[in-house]
């Protein structure tokens, strides 16, 4: 029988994210800094955003842009203001149904 090596949860995320195939992943400082470090041996470039909102925006663009989804990360406190970035998406699907 093969031996499994233990994965941690940071280990485990960054290679699940880095198997979608995306190059980029949008983050505030000091959010999950083990799998920020996982994710760029795996060759995803994390790009630190000013603040919450500006993670979801730039996210977004990615997403446009590449056509494949866009990540943005935050602490809990700040997964709030997640939610300001993500409002103006929400109101054009509104729109265009």
């Amino acid at each position: 029988m093969a031996e499994t090596a233990a994965m941690n949860g940071a280990e485990w995320l960054a290679r699940a994210l880095a198997q979608t195939g995306m190059s980029h992943v949008f983050f505030v400082e000091s959010v999950m800094r083990r799998t920020l470090l996982q994710l760029s041996d795996l060759g995803v470039k994390p790009v630190l955003a000013h603040s919450e909102k500006a993670a979801a925006y730039m996210a977004d663009g990615y997403a446009r842009v590449a056509r494949r989804s866009g990540v943005c990360m935050a602490q809990s406190v700040g997964a709030a203001n997640l939610a300001s970035g993500l409002q103006g998406d929400v109101i054009e699907l509104g729109q265009t149904s």
